[in-house]
């Protein structure tokens, strides 16, 4: 069984995915209003527990019954039932691969922000295509006011007449999705939000690497993705690099740049209270792992040279046996750590060596909000407008990267300008209550 549905999972497409959710969640509703008639009588119902990418998995373990009592009392879902005071506001429904992890990787904090914007003037469903066993980031979405339904439920939901827009996030979810909702319901506005363009991304690692796979999913990206920026009514790009390139993609299609959303934080410890250097980033996101190796390959010995006292901290999830390999007292690769504040208030130099990307870097933009300089590339630097040596220190060469680096983590001076211009930067043009005027308008 575990072989078979890893084969489904590896070839199937995201659209025969949903079919056969939706074939498993019909079958398993079926059976538990038989096997737990008296359960539903007393108010309860057998949940079903999605697993991996993709496919889902009904199982009844001991705690199903509670963990569904709980999804139904907090979840904010009385969808369209006299009393409930969101049922007269627009509703907007936004599908996405996952439930958003907002301490895992800077794609779910941007999602969640931009839940939160929403849910101030609309009624925000989120349709996660998968869903975590555990209930704690479902649940944060619930104490924001935000519901979340299941994926086989689309066509309800779309139905309903208050539908004001749908968001489709990421181009999988796009595919899967865009036709059914035209097809459910043709009034309401859709919007793509790509989060990255996919085919820039690929084809700077082609550049990078020589990679045929990345070229070739360059190449069927960039028409995936135009195709989609047609069939939409409005696409959210993440950077205005990516916009102007959609732009020519797909002349005439409007196109606005909703970013990654930084709340400006405390600027934590001084210049000479800190010290040691910090990387943060999902490390199953190959631009994320090709930065660390590339560093600790080529910069991180040089540095040495200079700085030879000088320590490092790695975190994210899923760090490569490549990248483990490099853990020691001086090098530190945590993987994931749930609370980052104390790594960001205490260490001096934030780097991002990112050699290919798209959009823009979220691990940048929460650096910069926490007050701690940025030493980066030009492609990391990418979407926020910075100046080198006023709010940022951009290198693309390992020689010139460990020369800023060594010049940012010795000059106080120097630090305290950039430390303070850049998170300037933030609250002028990143802040929550700056990005959800380009979100708000965007959708009314």
């Amino acid at each position: 069984m575990r072989r078979l549905k890893k084969t489904l999972q590896d070839n199937l497409s995201l659209s025969s995915k949903l079919f056969l959710r939706g074939l498993i969640a019909t079958s398993s509703k079926t059976v538990a209003r038989i096997v737990t008639a008296p359960r539903v009588l007393a108010g309860r119902v057998r949940e079903i527990v999605f697993g991996r990418p993709g496919i889902s998995e009904p199982r009844i373990s001991p705690a199903d019954d509670v963990l569904e009592g709980e999804h139904l009392a907090e979840n904010p879902k009385q969808i369209a039932e006299p009393g409930n005071p969101k049922q007269d506001r627009p509703r907007i429904i936004v599908f996405d691969e996952r439930v958003p992890s907002p301490d895992r990787d800077a794609g779910s904090l941007r999602m969640f922000l931009i839940l939160k914007t929403l849910a101030k003037w609309s009624h925000v469903i989120f349709v996660p295509f998968n869903r975590p066993q555990s209930l704690d980031y479902e649940r944060a979405l619930w104490n924001e006011g935000i519901e979340t339904a299941d994926a086989v439920d689309y066509r309800k939901l779309l139905k309903n007449k208050n539908v004001k827009a749908a968001i489709v996030s990421r181009p999988s979810m796009a595919e899967a999705y865009l036709h059914r909702i035209r097809r459910t319901n043709p009034r309401v506005r859709v919007v793509f939000d790509m989060v990255d363009t996919h085919f820039i991304r690929f084809q700077r690692e082609h550049e990078i690497s020589g990679d045929a796979h990345a070229l070739a999913e360059a190449e069927r990206y960039r028409k995936l993705e135009s195709r989609l920026a047609r069939k939409s009514d409005l696409v959210w790009s993440a950077s205005s690099e990516d916009k102007e390139v959609m732009e020519r993609e797909v002349p005439g299609r409007r196109v606005e740049v909703v970013p990654t959303i930084h709340e400006v934080r405390d600027r934590g410890k001084s210049f000479v209270e800190r010290r040691d250097l910090l990387f943060i980033g999902n490390l199953a996101h190959r631009p994320n792992d090709d930065a660390v190796l590339f560093f600790m390959r080529e910069v991180y010995p040089l540095l040495l040279k200079t700085l030879p006292q000088v320590q490092l901290d790695i975190i994210g999830d899923n760090p490569s046996p490549e990248i483990v390999a490099y853990n020691s007292e001086t090098v530190r690769v945590r993987g994931y750590v749930p609370e980052v504040e104390p790594y960001l208030r205490e260490r001096r130099v934030f780097v991002a060596p990112l050699r290919f990307g798209a959009g823009i870097k979220g691990k940048v933009g929460e650096a910069m909000a926490h007050g701690i300089p940025v030493v980066t590339t030009a492609i990391g630097a990418e979407g926020f407008g910075l100046t080198h040596g006023f709010d940022v220190m951009i290198a693309d060469d390992p020689a010139s990267f460990a020369a800023a680096i060594e010049q940012l983590y010795s000059q106080k001076e120097l630090w305290e300008r950039v430390a303070q211009n850049s998170r300037k930067r933030i609250e002028e043009h990143f802040a929550p209550e700056v990005i959800a005027e380009t979100i708000n308008k965007s959708l009314r």
